[in-house]
């Protein structure tokens, strides 16, 4: 009984630990694996911190777009 016990213990604490959350500047530089959670976040699939910080990730891949954009329309203006 104490080699059961004992396994469970073990079985329950591999679940109880999971990994970290993956920061915002992970999902800035990984922006693949960021829409790959978001998805996962919208399908309820995911959740927790991981899902703020891909999509904070994936604002910043959206603005940053945006203003690339702006700068080629005022660039070409000046010529």
């Amino acid at each position: 009984m104490t080699r059961l016990a004992s396994l469970l213990f073990l079985a329950a604490s591999l679940v109880a630990c999971s990994r970290e959350p993956r920061s915002a500047s992970y999902f800035d530089a990984h922006r693949q694996e960021a829409a790959k959670v978001v998805a996962a976040c919208k399908a309820g699939a995911h959740r927790g911190d991981e899902c703020l910080n891909a999509q904070f990730a994936m604002s910043n891949a959206r603005r940053e777009a945006r203003m690339e954009r702006y700068r080629r329309v005022f660039e070409g203006s000046h010529d």
